[in-house]
């Protein structure tokens, strides 16, 4: 392992690792929200190709963050994979015109800041 900071191949792979998990979730969403309106439920799930676009995500983004565990430590590569707490409901907001409060986007913005802090201290 490296000494205590974010390699720049670790960076990038952190980088893809947010992007995957945002576009994941919102995979889920829009693929459950398709499948609700089939009958049969669990069949409109298996057969939703937006639900494997997700399951595929999670595959190789389960890869790219054992590659970062590699070159990184857990104490900084794990506060960074927090911003998708912000990005995926920011995500929402933006792509599926769903709402935020102002406390949702103050929290948003609480969770960059945290993270750049951390970010930087491991730069």
């Amino acid at each position: 392992m490296t000494a205590e900071k974010l390699v720049p191949a670790a960076l990038g792979l952190l980088g893809f690792c947010i992007a995957a998990e945002t576009v994941q979730q919102l995979s889920f969403k829009v693929g459950n929200g398709r499948a609700e309106s089939r009958p049969g439920f669990v069949r409109a799930i298996l057969t939703q190709p937006l639900i494997w676009t997700g399951i595929l995500l999670w595959i190789v983004e389960s890869i790219a963050w054992v590659l970062v565990l590699q070159k990184s430590p857990l104490s900084m590569a794990y506060p960074v994979m927090t911003l998708t707490y912000a990005t995926v409901p920011l995500a929402g907001l933006v792509l599926l015109r769903e709402r935020m409060s102002r406390r949702q986007m103050a929290g948003a913005a609480l969770i960059f800041a945290g993270v750049l802090l951390v970010g930087v201290s491991g730069a």
